[in-house]
């Protein structure tokens, strides 16, 4: 420790007696062989008796990386028990982060003497102007981190941070809104996913007349499969937020109903086709028999105890984890030579959903063909041998085609017509969110 020693004492010779000095140390990796708890404690001592203000816990490190930087993986408050050991054995403040966005949560951990201070980092990218609601007592305005690191992500691309669910994040005055200049100009939303919602959203923000139409009998759109796992609730946070945002601005918002072309009778000045995307069918003989992944993550479909899942992407990968909660066996035949192989998300949501694979022990069986599906069985090939598994549930997770059928059609009849998210393309949160953003944004 001496060179952080030395680093605090030539501080204090510049700054003087008075001025705050805050340190933020790793007492524990949480990875064996690493730094273990006793030794942070005798850290935080000497870090104390160097004269400092107070200490920031973190956790982690690069080999577990997800430890240190949360993930939509991460229980809520996953640093507290190391925050609370450090607490106990200093009498300087402390300050403690780990998924403590939850105001009610962050109140707690304060009132219970856990840590002094709640530090919020990626939550802040989500909507900076979370502290100020919370004050406020508007707390369901809040815009929810959700954990997927598009932040960060982004940061070691080389770019400036991003945000999923913030189009404005890094580029508050560039991407700002025009300002509401009382022109009336109708706008149509095909699809109520996270991309079709916040197209809508930002249409009223700049005083438009909106429908928004949903084929479904909820908003929300693949935000259900990729939030109801057990471990990825705070996707949940996000619908609640997107749902109220359009009731709070006055979307118009038709539930159970799917646009055709027979309802294209109305003029509207922009069409949003953001309708989203349907499973894949793989040219294997019987895939008739595998059901789609989506319907098991949303629990309309119920998995058996012997479980084989076609496609070892993010969706594939998730469902495993989810359904081995209650299945004896689940294995993930994957074609690339790893699982997810072409999965673009940042490294430590990488480790963490590797971890969990390796936790549940989820069978992976990668560079396989799936060849033949049968009632009760999958026949694969792998290094030019044929094997047969047998099960009593097969899912279909072999990736998404855009529902982009109406889009010709619209642009007979509109004259601007934007596809956005997976209707576009299948890909994330963030492309699905942004594009129906600036898709508005943009409009003159």
């Amino acid at each position: 420790m001496r060179f952080t020693l030395e680093c605090i004492a030539a501080i204090r010779t510049n700054v003087g007696p008075d001025f705050p000095i805050l340190v933020k140390f790793t007492p524990v990796h949480k990875v064996e062989g690493f730094r273990q708890i006793d030794e942070g404690i005798a850290m935080a001592k000497i870090l104390e008796g160097a004269g400092i203000e107070a200490l920031h816990v973190d956790v982690g490190c690069y080999e577990a990386w997800y430890k240190a930087i949360s993930t939509v993986y991460n229980e809520e408050g996953h640093q507290l028990d190391v925050v609370k050991a450090i607490k106990e054995n200093v009498s300087l403040p402390v300050l403690g982060q780990g998924k403590l966005f939850d105001p009610k949560k962050a109140q707690e951990v304060v009132a219970q003497g856990v840590l002094d201070y709640v530090v919020l980092g990626h939550q802040m990218l989500a909507d900076p102007h979370w502290a100020n609601k919370v004050k406020q007592g508007n707390t369901m305005d809040i815009a929810p981190c959700v954990g997927c690191n598009e932040c960060l992500l982004a940061g070691f691309s080389g770019k400036h941070y991003y945000c999923a669910v913030n189009p404005l994040c890094y580029a508050e005055k560039e991407f700002a809104l025009p300002k509401v200049d009382g022109i009336k100009k109708s706008v149509l939303v095909i699809g109520g996913g996270p991309g079709g919602m916040y197209a809508a959203i930002t249409a009223r923000k700049r005083g438009y007349e909106v429908d928004l139409y949903e084929k479904e009998e909820r908003l929300g759109g693949t935000l259900w499969a990729a939030g109801m796992p057990t471990f990825k609730h705070d996707v949940l946070k996000l619908i609640t937020y997107l749902e109220r945002q359009c009731l709070k601005t006055g979307v118009n918002v038709y539930l159970n109903t799917e646009f055709t072309l027979k309802d294209a009778k109305k003029d509207y000045d922009k069409v949003i086709l953001s309708a989203g995307s349907s499973p894949m069918m793989p040219p294997i003989p019987g895939i008739e028999k595998a059901g789609f992944v989506s319907e098991f993550l949303t629990d309309r479909k119920e998995a058996g105890k012997q479980i084989v899942i076609i496609g070892g992407g993010l969706a594939g990968c998730e469902a495993a984890c989810y359904l081995k909660e209650n299945a004896e066996t689940v294995t993930i035949i994957e074609m690339q030579e790893d699982i997810l192989f072409g999965c673009d998300h940042c490294l430590n949501n990488d480790q963490a959903l590797r971890q969990m694979l390796q936790d549940n022990n989820i069978n992976k069986i990668t560079k396989a063909t799936v060849t033949k599906i049968e009632d009760n069985r999958v026949t694969y090939l792998q290094d030019n041998q044929e094997y047969t598994i047998v099960c009593d549930t097969i899912i279909n997770a072999a990736g998404f085609k855009p529902n982009d059928q109406l889009e010709d059609a619209l642009e007979e009849i509109y004259d601007d017509v934007t596809v956005i998210g997976d209707a576009k393309a299948p890909r994330k949160i963030l492309t699905a969110i942004h594009e129906g953003y600036h898709a508005i944004r943009v409009m003159e």
